[in-house]
């Protein structure tokens, strides 16, 4: 049997080459839920409740960056 992955029809699709930006990347989405926490409360306690709620999109948006948009292609 062939070591080749790249023509094997059952290769897990989810399967991550590795992340953008590598350990940098990894420590960016680690760090921003605490991030988003401090945004969170300084806004919210300088007034703006109302809005200070966007910054928790940042954490799906890290994670999309650094995990949905990896260099190369997607098949190797």
């Amino acid at each position: 049997m062939s070591s080749d992955t790249g023509n094997d029809p059952f290769r897990n699709p989810l399967e991550r080459s590795k992340p953008l930006g590598g350990p940098v990347g990894v420590a960016i989405v680690s760090i921003t839920p605490i991030v988003a926490l401090v945004l969170f409360l300084v806004f919210g306690f300088l007034g703006f409740w109302s809005w200070s709620w966007i910054f928790w999109l940042l954490v799906p948006i890290a994670g999309i960056v650094v995990y949905g948009m990896r260099g190369g292609n997607p098949r190797t």
